[in-house]
């Protein structure tokens, strides 16, 4: 059996990459890595928590494959956020006039969906409970 550490990073082919970059820093506050080389104009590397989410530029006219809810591969990205943000987190997203696709908050887990600016579903979790301990 492999023993794995967690999730290394997350590659997301992006259809303008400083349109991406633009939204992944200032919308979800991530920043660029020093950790991992970054290429400018075919993919940027950013730090988030101790993964990273790598942006690539895509080719035109090889179609779509994006994190959405049908069909069989990735589904979407989930950026934890401490629950005292997450109220903050949901209406900055609704203030920026992304497409919020869903917003439940259970005993459990928080949740807001919404999608990046080539339409790839991205979450925002909070877990209440552990953040109390």
């Amino acid at each position: 059996m492999i023993k794995v550490q967690g999730i290394d990073h997350v590659a997301i082919n992006v259809s303008d990459l400083e349109k991406s970059l633009e939204f992944y820093t200032q919308v979800i506050g991530l920043k660029v890595t020093e950790r991992e080389y970054s290429k400018p104009g075919v993919e940027v590397f950013l730090d988030c928590g101790t993964s990273l989410v790598g942006l690539i530029q895509g080719k035109e006219g090889e179609g779509k494959h994006l994190l959405e809810d049908g069909g069989i591969g990735g589904n979407h990205v989930s950026f934890r956020v401490d629950t005292k943000e997450f109220d903050r987190a949901a209406e900055e997203i609704r203030r920026r006039g992304l497409n919020v696709t869903f917003l439940k908050k259970r005993e459990k887990s928080w949740s807001v969906y919404f999608l990046d600016p080539d339409g790839n579903k991205l979450e925002m979790t909070a877990w209440p409970l552990e953040d109390q301990k």
